[in-house]
């Protein structure tokens, strides 16, 4: 008996529809490119529950004859190639002509359509890879397609789907870029009978940047131009101060497709060298034109992954573009905390840095040593935190107060401290204080405390100790339904991507658990109402985008214990001290008094990291050769 077998066609459209359509955003982003390929001025994309129930993408393009129509769903069945030698020309976004028996292999779908002059369209089915007759229809001239129950015969695919605001947020996403990509074309998306956006065709892409990101960063836009024989690129990139915690603002586009290329993404990191604080990424707006025959397109099903006949050329016009663009421009270097060595420079905070490199660029002024005015940067009093102070006994348990300190300030006179609590300011040591059982301790490099043991000494990380109370802290909180936030004298309006505005209504529940009031607010913005106390001196909306970035698509994905843990992990390192900030003696006695409450967890931070090194005196004295 033979073991090799052809598979059956049903079997063959299913595992390519394995390869194309992962998820609804996938069936969107094939139809939108049959669109544009046809020639549409306008295209509607109608959504239900995040495109499970239903995927609607109509247009006004030359549409399908009937007899086209008949084929339509047959595997590689394809108007946009002739011959072999085309696939070394592809001048469309679609050509491989699987889309439409993939889409129809795993969902119930219709192809409704009437050519250009037509008198009357048709219509064809493909309910799960069993086509049905042609039949007449009357409708307009264009071209619509209609998915319903995706995957409603793969129950394993239809598993992996996320939540309906995280599929909607995918195909944001997919709709952004076309958007930004075509600027002539008319897109609208409509989600559940709610218009998520309505972009009327526009001449300058700039507006298109203005209708997603806002009217702060269009104004903002460098242009960008270079001219080669090969390779024409043109756009837009923004200014360091508007730098962002991640990649995703990051727009590229090759003859009209989204792509990812890593020797582009090193020339725009090597072109803001010096300009941006570690681990922030620049916006950019980038669109190259390159001759058909020196790029192949065809490397991956979908069609994000290019291959450059010369990768060199294509990276050194962009490099240059964007050089050329910011040297252009008012401020040449913004390079901030320089200093500040790479581990460190994540602990680092970044309160004000944002208006500090905006204020730069905008009065056209040399970077200087003082800080920015009282009036717009927080002041050092402003930008306290709240630390563990003594403990007192209230009831029989141990309560903690709350006290004010400030980065470069003594905690308080010596009047007011009494004698045995009161540093040794001979040698920065400071005795043990209120801390029974403990030797001296102290800081160094205003990052680290160092503290005697009865048997040696603990070198701590004052981050990672106090991320840890904190995760806990917030934890017995929660389990404790107390309160973890405090109202916002003036609630605060953060615009969003309409994608991250998805993503930010559907942790809407886990916000709310951890003292974060988040409403809708408008067209995809968020009012914030609620914040908890202990991010008091964290910026809201940087939270937010750090949020996003942290929680992205694979943690949203997760299971309520696990988000929730994630979230809680957020806010214990964004409340935390830093690295690299001056403690005052009673500050690291009520940090180190506190861990005695967690003595079970306190060994790692939240993120794995130890919190503290022990040396014991027998290693001291081996590696002073004492033993």
């Amino acid at each position: 008996m033979s073991r090799i077998k052809i598979l059956p066609l049903s079997v063959i459209n299913k595992i390519a529809a394995g390869e194309v359509i992962d998820r609804p955003a996938s069936v969107v982003k094939e139809l939108i490119e049959n669109a544009i390929d046809a020639g549409a001025s306008r295209i509607d994309t109608c959504l239900e529950d995040g495109g499970r129930k239903l995927i609607r993408v109509v247009d006004d393009g030359i549409g399908i004859d009937r007899e086209d129509l008949a084929i339509a769903f047959q595997s590689h069945a394809t108007s946009k190639l002739q011959d072999a030698d085309d696939l070394f020309l592809i001048r469309t976004l679609g050509f491989r002509g699987e889309a439409l028996p993939s889409i129809g292999a795993v969902s119930r779908a219709c192809i409704i359509s009437r050519a250009r002059g037509a008198l009357h369209g048709a219509e064809t089915r493909n309910d799960g890879g069993v086509l049905g007759e042609i039949r007449d229809r009357g409708v307009p001239e264009g071209t619509q397609v209609e998915v319903r129950d995706l995957f409603f015969n793969t129950p394993v695919r239809k598993k992996f789907l996320k939540t309906i605001p995280t599929e909607i947020a995918y195909i944001s996403e997919v709709l952004t870029r076309f958007s930004l990509s075509y600027p002539g074309i008319h897109f609208i998306l409509v989600h559940n009978k709610r218009t998520v956006f309505n972009l009327p065709p526009v001449q300058d892409v700039a507006e298109r940047v203005e209708a997603f990101f806002g009217e702060e960063m269009r104004k903002h836009l460098i242009p960008v131009f270079i001219r080669e024989e090969m390779l024409t690129l043109s756009g837009y990139i923004a200014p360091p101060f508007f730098d962002k915690a991640n990649a995703r603002m990051q727009f590229i586009f090759l003859n009209g497709r989204y792509i990812k290329d890593n020797a582009i993404y090193r020339a725009i990191t090597e072109a803001y060298r010096g300009k941006l604080m570690y681990k922030r990424y620049p916006i950019v707006f980038l669109f190259l034109q390159v001759k058909p025959s020196e790029v192949d397109v065809n490397v991956h099903p979908t069609k994000t992954e290019v291959r450059f006949q010369n990768t060199g050329m294509v990276y050194q016009c962009v490099l240059s573009a964007l050089k050329e663009g910011l040297n252009k421009s008012p401020v040449q270097s913004i390079s901030l905390s320089s200093s500040v060595s790479k581990p460190e420079k994540d602990e680092v905070k970044t309160e004000g840095i944002d208006f500090i490199k905006k204020s730069l660029w905008e009065q056209f002024s040399r970077r200087k040593e003082e800080e920015p005015s009282a009036d717009r940067m927080t002041s050092e009093k402003e930008r306290n935190r709240s630390l563990p102070s003594y403990p007192s006994e209230e009831k029989g348990n141990v309560r903690y107060e709350q006290r004010t300190t400030f980065d470069n300030e003594v905690p308080a006179s010596d009047n007011e401290i009494p004698a045995s609590k009161r540093p040794d300011m001979r040698g920065g040591v400071f005795p043990s204080g209120g801390i029974k059982n403990k030797g001296a301790y102290f800081q160094i490099h205003n990052s680290y405390i160092i503290e005697e043991t009865e048997d040696g000494l603990n070198i701590i990380d004052q981050h990672a100790l106090h991320e840890i109370i904190l995760y806990h802290e917030i934890e017995r909180n929660i389990q404790a339904s107390e309160p973890l936030s405090q109202r916002l004298l003036i609630p605060e309006l953060i615009e969003l991507s309409p994608e991250d505005f998805f993503r930010i209504n559907g942790l809407g529940a886990y916000l709310g658990s951890v003292g974060i009031e988040a409403e809708e607010f408008g067209q995809n913005t968020i009012v914030i109402r609620a914040f908890p106390q202990m991010l008091k001196h964290v910026p809201v909306k940087e939270f937010i985008e750090h949020l996003l970035t942290e929680l992205n698509e694979e943690g949203l994905s997760r299971g309520k214990d696990t988000i929730l843990q994630k979230l809680i992990s957020i806010m214990a390192c964004k409340g935390a001290v830093k690295a690299g900030q001056k403690l005052g003696f009673q500050e690291i006695e009520g940090l180190l008094e506190k861990r005695k409450i967690i003595r079970e967890y306190v060994n790692n931070c939240p993120h794995g990291r130890p919190t503290t090194l022990s040396f014991s005196l027998g290693e001291l004295e081996k590696q002073f050769k004492r033993k």
